[in-house]
């Protein structure tokens, strides 16, 4: 029995020193590994340049000599294709005239939604909960495009899902119809249909092109050919105020740019030329939208790293319609990869890598390199265990961390 007693207790004492060794070693690797090792995360460089540039295009203002005998509706938004004669806008004697019509086409839109929820071809083969999912469905892209800030997006979502809503309604027996909605609703726009009145003018286009109703007073003074002759002060003045009034404005219903293509100007103070016929990419503050553009040219001034930029590019949403002056940003380079820092990497047969901890033994991880900074270079996120992957711990100095 004695004998049974030391050697379990022998047997205990043995199980309970590996533990307390094991422990040690954890906290001496915790304390002194970490000094030594890197986890391998997900980062993105950016090289950029940013100014305040002036869009300049060849445009063509449009006027009306109706401008003051009412209110202006325009027939189409910024950034719009016009052909030749097109409507552009109408002059009506009142603004009821303008809400009047808008009412019209929103009771039109709710009455054409309520006539397809009672319709018993839809809703006698509607399963409620299928439509119940749907309903959820369309409200999250709702909210989705509300935190994204595609307000354009927004109403056409709400449509939808209040057309499924009453959809449901219909199919699961909590609404028998919308017979009485629906005679109120033509009852409305009977009414609405007898207030209107024909508009006291109507502007058309008078070239085909490109539509916005922002009008600055520059469209005389900036064209595409008068760009060499655009000086620093000329540019920095028109940044500092761009838009003025002129006579000519009182009268104008908008201007009509022949094609997309624009250019830009702007004084930057990076004299290198390295980037001019370059492919760029191209943002402003006032849009989440990225353009593809070319530098044309970078011309010193002659006052120090002081340089004129101009870039060209061929698309066109409404914001650049419709904007003169803005604050951009020219991305050269946007990589995202597996940031390893330079001082880690090795070579093993001429093989570019890294060493990582892997339990307590240091294993050898590839690079597949797609951009070199400084003092760091990114590795191709991947999932091939050859090479470098998210969350590794990189060895800084694999000859230390060896002797150790």
């Amino acid at each position: 029995m004695r004998y049974n007693r030391v050697r379990d207790w022998l047997l205990m004492a043995l199980i309970g020193a590996c533990v307390f060794a094991l422990i040690l070693s954890q906290i001496y690797l915790g304390m002194h590994g970490t000094e030594n090792t890197q986890d391998a995360v997900l980062y993105t460089c950016k090289e950029s340049l940013s100014f305040t540039g002036v869009f300049v295009r060849d445009e063509t203002v449009i006027y009306s000599t109706h401008m003051g005998d009412g209110v202006m509706n325009y027939s189409v938004s910024d950034g719009s294709r016009l052909s030749k004669d097109s409507t552009i806008a109408k002059v009506y004697d009142s603004y009821s005239q303008i809400y009047n019509r808008y009412r019209i086409e929103r009771l039109s839109e709710e009455l054409d939604n309520l006539r397809k929820a009672q319709d018993r071809n839809t809703t006698d083969y509607a399963q409620p909960e299928f439509i119940n999912n749907q309903v959820v469905a369309s409200y999250k892209n709702l909210l989705l495009n509300l935190t994204e800030g595609h307000f354009s997006d927004v109403y056409d979502e709400s449509l939808e899902m209040i057309k499924l809503m009453n959809i449901y309604n219909v199919a699961s027996n909590i609404e028998s119809d919308y017979e009485l909605r629906i005679q109120a609703l033509d009852s409305e726009l009977k009414n609405l249909d007898a207030s209107l009145k024909e508009p006291i003018a109507t502007v058309s286009s008078t070239d085909t092109g490109y539509f916005t109703s922002e009008v600055d007073g520059y469209e005389d003074e900036l064209s595409i050919e008068g760009i060499p002759d655009l000086t620093v002060d000329k540019i920095k003045e028109i940044i500092a105020n761009p838009s003025k009034t002129t006579e000519s404005q009182k009268n104008a219903v908008g201007k009509v740019f022949s094609n997309y293509a624009w250019k830009m100007v702007g004084v930057i103070d990076v004299a290198n030329r390295y980037f001019v016929n370059q492919t760029l990419r191209f943002s402003i503050d006032s849009s989440e939208n990225i353009h593809t553009v070319n530098v044309d040219s970078i011309t010193p001034t002659g006052n120090g790293n002081e340089a004129i930029i101009v870039i060209s590019c061929d698309e066109l949403d409404s914001e650049l319609a419709s904007t003169r002056v803005a604050d951009v940003e020219l991305t050269f380079v946007e990589e995202t990869g597996i940031r390893a820092p330079r001082s880690a990497i090795r070579f093993v047969n001429d093989v570019k890598g890294v060493y990582v901890m892997v339990g307590e033994q240091l294993e050898f991880k590839k690079l597949d390199v797609i951009y070199e900074g400084d003092d760091y270079v990114l590795s191709k996120n991947t999932s091939d265990s050859e090479y470098l992957n998210l969350y590794d711990r990189i060895v800084i100095d694999p000859i230390s961390t060896a002797s150790t």
